[in-house]
């Protein structure tokens, strides 16, 4: 008998995500091309898709007695009618000796069920207590959550047709996260990430040693290093917080107005996606 023609569904689960994320990395790279910027414009735009990094900081203070990021997340876990889990693929596609690989996506709403579990390194269908209790590690670890609706994962990950109920909980590490890649993409790729309303990221440059740790971990290229010191450029930082955790000197702050902005980031996202 001759061999059968392989498909990515013959492939092992990495080989395949590895494909996956080579399409996906190029792909946001040639999005500032003519014909497939419309394209991305069309299918990844803000008109359908909307997301936000959930700052890791406890000078943030708490929601309903819980730190911002675990309460954020805890939110949607909870309303969820349906949760996948599966190793991060950024981490799994770079090999990454850094961060846990296994405190990857969370996958919420009813459309989480159609994904093709076999192709996905460590996916599998997750408890509500098994999804919180990543949440806690995920923190821990430092990785910052970015949750939301990208209209564009559920072609990514086959997940078709899009009815809006498929939201993505990511959790980003600064040296392999595709988010990385965004720095390079088209502006309309760009608008769809959002800072938390409220959340403002400051540096004292007069005590900024230059040390440069700030920098190593801005995923959005928007720490600058400026005549030795550090600054933010406030138009592209989406105040994620890894900054000020990171910084040995204590001179990089982190604040929001009013925690009440909590409401309108749930608000926001909601309007996009529906987790039940």
């Amino acid at each position: 008998m001759g061999n059968k023609t392989s498909t990515s569904k013959d492939l092992r689960p990495i080989e395949a995500h590895t494909k996956l994320m080579n399409r996906w990395k190029n792909g946001i790279r040639l999005s500032k091309i003519p014909g497939i910027k419309y394209f991305f414009k069309r299918i990844f735009g803000p008109k359908t898709s909307t997301g936000s990094p959930i700052p890791i900081n406890v000078s943030l203070g708490t929601y309903e007695n819980q730190v911002l990021p675990l309460a954020i997340t805890e939110h949607f876990i909870k309303k969820a009618s349906y949760i996948v889990l599966m190793d991060c693929p950024c981490r799994t596609h770079s090999k990454c000796e850094n961060y846990d690989i296994s405190l990857g996506c969370t996958w919420l709403g009813k459309d989480a069920a159609r994904l093709d579990l076999e192709k996905y390194p460590g996916a599998h269908i997750g408890t509500v207590e098994e999804a919180l209790e990543r949440e806690r590690l995920a923190y821990e670890n430092g990785l910052v959550p970015h949750l939301g609706r990208l209209k564009a994962d559920s072609r990514r990950y086959d997940v078709l047709p899009d009815t809006g109920h498929f939201m993505s909980l990511c959790h980003c590490c600064p040296c392999c996260c595709v988010l990385f890649t965004m720095k390079y993409s088209a502006s309309v790729i760009k608008k769809i990430l959002k800072r938390m309303e409220g959340v403002t990221v400051e540096v004292n440059r007069d005590l900024c040693e230059g040390c440069g740790e700030c920098f190593k971990v801005c995923i959005y290229d928007s720490m600058k290093m400026v005549d030795g010191k550090a600054m933010i450029d406030l138009e592209t930082c989406l105040g994620c917080g890894r900054c000020e955790r990171k910084c040995p000197n204590h001179v990089i702050t982190i604040s929001i107005d009013d925690i009440s902005r909590v409401d309108e980031l749930f608000a926001r996202i909601e309007s996009y996606v529906d987790v039940t």
